[in-house]
């Protein structure tokens, strides 16, 4: 169920479950009674409250991109993983039942998990996720329950990517956590100093990431944890509940005022790390009898990897992890019981001899496909005539949930599956998907372009462990090239850009930024270093005439005697060229 904002103080989270009598630490609500604990019940609803606030100022979080490009959602996708997370838990835990925070908490992970979609999203997920470990066996939610919750869900949150970068989310939550670390006071009294902490750091977001203080704003995501932890406040308070204001945040709210539609803050890429080294899967079972300790095997592994993703019990834990060598993992793992599925990308021959020698062999797949993520009719037929086994439509605006990634995969019914993101908001839900369900694998492709070159990599004959490594070295070899409309004013990076003019991205990185479309791709494509024997594809978007591409390939081949010019229609929204420089 899910409660809109403004109706919370008669809603029907204005009268909690009384657990202890009152006393100076507990706390009151509206009708004067007292409560030193929540009910699973009253989490669920919490949660489910701050949805709908988060529901309230999505396009106020949207707004706040550094980039002034259409691309994915910040508030979209953490609201769209926080619906599935309170879905999930109600689903587990029907309304007029008495349910324990374990059961809740759990259920919320559960759904963000497979709902989370985006980076904003995944890093959401990973937070319930440390959140649920924190109250596992747990009948009611209390004061130190809460500090010890926060704690894990920075742990997680942070554990999410792998390369963390201060000034984002990230820091939102691991202030809020700290702030209440130590701290002898009451659940409600707690749960208000971890808000306050959370704004107060979201302000400072822009001292520590020089790009946002450059775009004028303070980070999108972290100003949806904000209102996250101030809506479930509220609802906890009841009528005595601070409101969420949000006029201090004024003075970097520019970019939100301008009406410039659904948009995202790109500078999340800088949080994922370049070299993820060993993608490394694996399935421990127990044997003689001895049951494996899960939160043990989760602990090492969050110590000793990176983006870690443990599940299961105590007679079978299914763990992904990123390390750089391999050998430490698995030999932890055979010291716990039998190891068996081992999949390792990107590994070097000796640690793929270590695990084919009895610590479990790397499975030759009987059926390989390929599954790319794209928007645009002509893009998906470029991909599907190429050989992939389908599509997942999504990309700028329309970030795939990690359930959807799943069940495309699953829809191919090949034995592994290789899936190309094609766009940086996307890898994280993709490597989350491939945590979960070890015959996927991920090529971690942040455009398209880098997606049609590792499609031109893929070997369908070959093992996939092959293929991921040739396709990933296939995205050096190329430089890619973007070009769309301002959606409004703004100087990044040395560049002046007027709302409404065309800006040319290499890379990722705004590099110019001109009135004519034809005009920016060229400059973009000229700093890629053109010499005569390039290739260069240029793929049109939608309401992008052919003209308009065949001036630019002109150009090109009258400067660059002998360059090979490709035109293709790629028919992408949001973006007028797409193009690529190998």
């Amino acid at each position: 169920m899910i409660y809109n904002c403004s109706d919370l103080d008669d809603g029907p989270l204005a009268s909690l479950y009384l657990i202890a009598p009152a006393t100076d630490s507990t706390i009151r609500d509206g009708n004067g009674l007292s409560m030193d604990q929540l009910r699973g019940q009253d989490l669920q609803a919490a949660f489910s409250a701050a949805t709908s606030c988060l529901e309230e100022y999505r396009d106020a979080v949207n707004a706040l991109n550094v980039f002034p490009v259409p691309d994915g959602d910040t508030g979209t996708n953490m609201l769209l993983t926080m619906r599935s997370a309170v879905q999930s838990a109600a689903d587990a835990c029907p309304d007029g039942e008495d349910h324990s925070v374990a059961a809740v908490s759990a259920a919320l992970a559960q759904g963000a998990f497979f709902g989370a979609r985006g980076n904003s999203g995944v890093i959401l997920s990973q937070f319930f996720k440390g959140f649920s470990d924190a109250l596992t066996g747990k009948e009611y939610l209390a004061a130190p329950d809460l500090a010890r919750a926060l704690m894990l869900a920075t742990k997680g949150a942070y554990s999410s990517v792998g390369n963390p970068v201060e000034g984002t989310m990230l820091t939102v939550i691991r202030m809020a956590s700290e702030a209440v670390q130590g701290v002898d006071d009451g659940l409600l009294d707690l749960w208000g100093t971890a808000y306050q902490a959370s704004q107060d750091a979201l302000s400072n977001t822009p001292e520590q990431l020089p790009v946002l203080r450059e775009a004028g704003v303070v980070d999108a995501g972290g100003f949806g944890v904000v209102i996250l932890i101030g809506g479930a406040l509220r609802a906890i308070s009841g009528t005595a509940s601070p409101s969420i204001d949000l006029s201090e945040l004024g003075r970097f709210q520019g970019a939100a005022n301008n009406g410039s539609g659904p948009i995202d803050s790109g500078y999340l890429d800088s949080t994922m790390e370049e070299e993820w080294g060993n993608c490394t899967q694996f399935i421990i079972s127990s044997v003689d009898g001895l049951e494996l300790d899960l939160e043990q095997v989760r602990k090492h592994f969050q110590e000793t990897a990176l983006s870690t993703v443990v599940v299961g019990d105590e007679r079978s834990v299914r763990v992904h992890i990123h390390v750089e060598d391999t050998a430490p993992a698995l030999s932890y793992a055979v010291s716990l019981g039998a190891v068996s599925d081992v999949k390792i990308e990107n590994m070097d021959w000796q640690n793929e001899r270590f695990a084919a020698s009895g610590h479990g062999g790397v499975k030759q797949a009987a059926a390989l496909a390929l599954l790319p993520v794209v928007q645009g009719d002509g893009l998906a037929h470029l991909f599907r005539d190429s050989g992939c086994a389908g599509v997942i439509e999504g990309g700028q605006t329309m970030n795939p949930s990690v359930q959807q990634i799943i069940d495309a995969a699953r829809s191919t019914g090949a034995k592994d599956v290789i899936v190309l993101p094609n766009n940086s908001n996307v890898v994280l839900a993709a490597e989350q998907a491939a945590g979960s369900e070890p015959f996927l694998h991920v090529v971690p492709t942040k455009s398209v372009p880098q997606g049609v070159a590792a499609m031109f990599a893929f070997n369908p004959e070959g093992l996939w462990q092959e293929n991921v490594e040739s396709m990933s070295a296939a995205i050096s070899e190329i430089a890619s090239v973007e070009v769309t409309a301002a959606v409004r004013g703004v100087k990044i990076g040395g560049v002046e850009v007027k709302e409404g003019q065309y800006i040319g991205l290499l890379e990722g990185k705004i590099v110019t930024a001109e009135d004519n479309v034809q005009g920016a791709l060229r400059t973009a494509l000229d700093l890629t270093g053109l010499s005569s024997d390039a290739i260069v594809s240029i793929y049109y978007g939608a309401g992008c005439p052919l003209s308009d591409a065949q001036s630019v390939a002109a150009t090109l081949e009258s400067d660059h005697p002998g360059i090979q010019v490709d035109l293709i229609d790629g028919g992408q929204p949001h973006h007028q060229f797409l193009a690529s420089v190998e």
